[in-house]
């Protein structure tokens, strides 16, 4: 497989088009991860102008334009990475002050193929710059608290972990790990 290029990945802001294609890789990443459940809730991506974008978010996606296909991944043209910007809302929001100015940044995902080439680095750190143009001054995240190889990736852009618990959802029970990151300054 070839590697990514800083030129070779164009990171823009999701289309109307983007949608199957979004949902089909968030499945694809969450695969892979110890945390993920079949029957997980992703009604978000159903509407992610309003749910994201209409909302005082973010949704970018990264899309291949040159140099980065192969026989077994993904060709140009192809979205490989998602991620997301939101307001704080739900059980986030009681963990995590919305009104000092915090978002969540969420929907995180890279192509299983394409990961370790650096374009989830710049997915969240173009989340975090326009999350600072919007006024946020931290983000906050949640992975698997077994997701070693998610944790090691925000640790290494500066989300410290604030504390591990485990949370319900309708009947799933996940054992999250709660991150925190200044982006103001």
């Amino acid at each position: 497989m070839s590697m990514v290029e800083p030129t070779d990945l164009t990171v823009r802001r999701y289309r109307a088009g983007d949608g199957d294609r979004v949902r089909e890789l968030n499945r694809e990443a969450m695969a892979e991860t110890p945390e993920w459940a079949v029957d997980a809730p992703d009604t978000d991506l159903d509407d992610v102008r309003d749910h994201y974008i209409d909302a005082g978010g973010e949704f970018l996606v990264g899309e291949l334009d040159g140099g980065g296909s192969s026989e077994s991944g993904p060709d140009d043209g192809d979205i490989v990475a998602t991620g997301a910007v939101e307001p704080l809302d739900g059980w986030m929001a009681e963990r995590f002050d919305a009104a000092a100015g915090t978002g969540e940044l969420s929907r995180v995902r890279v192509d299983p193929a394409m990961q370790g080439q650096g374009i989830g680095t710049r997915i969240v750190e173009e989340l975090a710059r326009r999350a600072r143009r919007r006024g946020y001054r931290a983000l906050v995240l949640n992975t698997g608290a077994d997701n070693e190889q998610a944790r090691g990736f925000y640790e290494s852009l500066g989300y410290a972990c604030v504390r591990e618990e485990t949370v319900d959802f309708d009947d799933v029970t996940l054992d999250l790990a709660l991150y925190w990151r200044r982006v103001d300054g």
